[in-house]
């Protein structure tokens, strides 16, 4: 495929992604093949691209053998994804076949928990931590640490195999969701304070925060329930504090380009890191991005390569002031829900058949719905999540 002048349209590799994502990529005049699931295959999808090369998995061997065949044929220009699953696999097979895209050695740091801890050890980033591979090894790190300790698998995502450990109680609790013989875990010291996300871009190794968001956890797990971005989710002098040391932190790790979430806790001494992502927020926390800022990290970090001239074309158009998602764990009336948060615009809602009761603690995959809001407005916004935490925690 060529342009009005006869140029080749340059062609863009990605790798999985949801489907509410591909909207994103219209109009910035590249050519795109998407490795996707076979079930992730949805309509918006199909509207960006009719190249589309289902895979069983999002493997390096199934994802580089796929690229190979494609390039068989086609030149592939750059390999990009945006979804957790595709990351590193995005990166391996940018290095391996020497096509532009994500950075391996960022990737790799992101991903590998231990290995970013060890690669930040001795800086204003480090945390107290070890491997831990007994329950033994585990009480001893507790010992030390009797604030407590974060148990967490070096190289797992989102809330499953994550648990925090502040007595012998809770420990054992852990322990048992756990292999008694031959498990691997990452324990960390336990950071108390106000824990806050940090969504960031960065486009040829110029880095930028976008929004700061309050997060809140659901009752008893480390299942993420509520991302809220306003003006006051910090004031102006902590906004430029964790503005500085979020883009400090991505010039110690050599990131140059797409976005990241970072989590930091606000502690009284100082900020702390919990871990950062080379990706976009999961849970919807893109979407509140946009709708307050105007900038979407998808397009933007595939728009830096693109010859289209669409600079004055809907850039940095904020549409709210407030914005935010609220994931559900147990039943909601749908109809109830719209009727209480009426004076905020419903920009997604979405409820599931409620599971059977689970007696355990809920992890981010046992969410059966979630909602999405915005407003200009304080009040109404204000009250929509006062009823959320009353209702829906």
């Amino acid at each position: 495929m060529t342009t009005d002048d006869g140029q080749r349209r340059r062609h863009i590799v990605l790798i999985g992604g949801h489907d509410e994502t591909f909207p994103h990529f219209a109009g910035l005049g590249f050519e795109f093949t998407v490795l996707q699931l076979q079930g992730a295959i949805g309509p918006n999808l199909r509207g960006l691209t009719e190249r589309i090369s289902p895979v069983a998995d999002f493997g390096p061997d199934t994802v580089v053998a796929e690229i190979t065949r494609i390039m068989r044929s086609q030149r592939v220009d750059y390999i990009f994804s945006f979804t957790e699953g595709g990351l590193l696999s995005a990166a391996l097979a940018s290095h391996r076949l020497s096509v532009p895209g994500l950075d391996l050695s960022a990737c790799e740091l992101c991903i590998d928990k231990q290995l970013m801890r060890t690669f930040l050890d001795s800086t204003e980033f480090a945390v107290a931590n070890t491997i831990c591979r007994t329950p033994a090894e585990v009480r001893a790190f507790l010992l030390h640490h009797p604030r407590g300790v974060v148990l967490k698998d070096p190289a797992g995502s989102g809330s499953e195999g994550v648990f925090i450990v502040r007595d012998e109680r809770e420990l054992t609790a852990a322990l048992a969701e756990l292999t008694a013989d031959g498990f691997v875990m990452l324990a960390e010291e336990y950071l108390p304070g106000r824990e806050i996300s940090v969504e960031t871009l960065t486009i040829d190794g110029n880095h930028r925060v976008l929004a700061v968001t309050n997060k809140k956890l659901h009752r008893n797990s480390l299942a993420e329930e509520q991302h809220v971005i306003s003006p006051d989710a910090v004031d102006d002098d902590m906004f430029h504090i964790v503005s500085a040391y979020c883009e400090r932190l991505l010039s110690r790790i050599n990131y140059q380009h797409g976005p990241c979430h970072i989590e930091v806790k606000i502690t009284a001494g100082g900020l702390r890191l919990i871990e950062i992502n080379n990706r976009v927020g999961g849970d919807y926390i893109g979407l509140l991005v946009e709708l307050t800022t105007g900038v979407s990290q998808f397009r933007e970090t595939l728009r830096f390569w693109s010859e289209v001239d669409n600079s004055g074309v809907g850039r940095e158009q904020a549409r709210y002031a407030y914005a935010a998602s609220h994931q559900f764990y147990e039943p909601i009336d749908p109809e109830c829900l719209r009727s209480a948060l009426r004076g905020v615009d419903i920009i997604r809602l979405h409820i599931e058949p409620a599971p059977s009761r689970l007696d355990r603690p809920r992890t981010n995959d046992d969410k059966i719905g979630w909602i999405v809001f915005a407003c200009n407005e304080s009040e109404p916004f204000k009250r929509a999540i006062d009823y959320l935490d009353v209702n829906c925690s």
